[in-house]
């Protein structure tokens, strides 16, 4: 494709590219507003939360879908720079392009899956009947007599409280035991090689354990935890991909194409502020496309190839070929010699200074 035609494509398509790059970050905005507004119950209590979940299940879900297709949206200004990039530089690769739509799309599609999952679970656990309770001397004598029918005990230090899980699946809560005895019991429970796990939360205790084991067997979201992976493996390759191909072809500032990549890479590490920055990053990248940034568009948008950025410290290429050195005698339209003016015979030439051996 030659260049006119590579400049009057991009021209044709950067504002509807242009809109679209800020919707997604607009959508997620309005995700996070929503479920504030829904008022889910926060606290360290798991079985408070997947309670408060079920009563604002439908919330839940509708911020999930609206940020979903924020995501679903996000491959389209990210192909407008991609197919801009490979259009200058042939060495992009053409199957990378399959990465702006696996990571954005699989992201969408694992934050609705996993709204779905924990909607399903809170309707589980508030449907099960209440959790059984039972003396501090039934603990002892189950884990004294028959320990191997104890699968788990949760340990609630700060209210002094117990949840067994036992091996059949079911569960039984233990209000109160001694404070003193918390060390004699754990030894007992290490001794039976029964696992144990101690919980000094406050405002935690049974039946958190309940809860916690409903959404951990939820089908639904153990393949809503499946797709994550792939899904920010997708966005971290497009991110850092696109960006440096960008750069390279001179279609971003030197400080865009690096924080782009900076935060491909950061994904790994802090996912939801990264996520947030990225899509601030792609709107601010639209704004670029109409040339409503400071600077405007970088000179590779209007020339239709490759002007890379120069290295600090690398002195900008020479315009017009290089000097030759030499006397010049100025001929008129007819190809005859002018002579000199008077003062140009005058002007004193210079010398040669020979060396002395």
């Amino acid at each position: 494709m030659n260049r006119e035609r590579i400049i009057e494509r991009e021209r044709r398509w950067a504002v509807p590219a242009a809109v679209v790059s800020l919707v997604p970050f607009v959508l997620y905005v309005a995700s996070i507003v929503i479920v504030q507004g829904a008022g889910l119950a926060g606290g360290s209590s798991e079985a408070e939360q997947i309670a408060s979940l079920h009563d604002h299940a439908g919330a839940v879900l509708f911020s999930s879908v609206v940020r979903g297709i924020g995501f679903f949206l996000l491959p389209i200004p990210l192909l407008y720079l991609f197919l801009a990039t490979k259009a200058r530089n042939p060495r992009v690769q053409a199957a990378m392009v399959g990465f702006v739509f696996i990571g954005p799309i699989l992201f969408g599609a694992q934050g609705i899956v996993q709204a779905i999952g924990a909607r399903q679970a809170a309707e589980d656990f508030v449907n099960l009947p209440p959790e059984p309770t039972h003396k501090y001397s039934y603990f002892q004598d189950q884990l004294a007599n028959d320990p191997t029918q104890i699968e788990k005990v949760t340990i609630y230090t700060a209210d002094n409280s117990l949840e067994v899980e036992q091996t059949d699946g079911e569960f039984y809560a233990v209000p109160s035991y001694p404070s003193d005895q918390e060390t004699n019991f754990v030894g007992d429970l290490n001794g039976a090689d029964v696992e144990s796990d101690t919980d000094s939360d406050t405002g935690t205790g049974p039946p958190d354990a309940l809860a916690t084991n409903t959404t951990d067997n939820n089908s639904t979201l153990q393949v809503s935890q499946g797709l994550l992976f792939p899904a920010v493996l997708g966005l971290v390759v497009m991110m850092v991909y696109v960006s440096l191909q960008a750069l390279r072809a001179g279609l971003v500032t030197r400080f865009l194409g690096s924080l782009g990549m900076a935060l491909g890479a950061s994904m790994i590490l802090i996912l939801p502020i990264a996520v947030l920055a990225m899509l601030a990053w792609t709107g601010f990248l639209g704004l670029m496309f109409v040339g409503r940034t400071p600077g405007g568009r970088p000179p590779a948008w209007e020339t239709g190839e490759a002007i890379p950025w120069q290295r600090p410290g690398e002195e900008p290429p020479a315009r017009g070929g290089d000097a030759i050195e030499g006397d010049a005698t100025e001929v008129d339209r007819d190809g005859e010699q002018v002579a000199p003016s008077e003062s140009e015979r005058e002007a004193p030439q210079k010398r040669k200074r020979k060396r002395r051996s």
